[in-house]
């Protein structure tokens, strides 16, 4: 799959730590990207929100190789 780094988001005025600063000022204090979500992780998101429960969840074994 492809994804579009070239579009620019607005992100002021969304509540974003980064961008709710002075109008001429650069945030190069945090890390946070400006890039539109993937829609895998956009989908992901929407089918867990959809089940209407969103409590404390287990991670799966099979996730563990990713934080070890």
């Amino acid at each position: 799959m492809q994804y579009d780094f070239r579009a620019l988001i607005d992100r002021r005025n969304t509540n974003s730590l980064k961008w709710e600063i002075g109008e001429n000022i650069l945030p190069m204090w945090v890390a946070d990207m400006d890039f539109k979500t993937a829609p895998e992780i956009i989908e992901a998101i929407q089918e867990k929100v959809a089940k209407g429960i969103l409590g404390y969840t287990v991670v799966p074994d099979a996730c563990l190789q990713y934080f070890l």
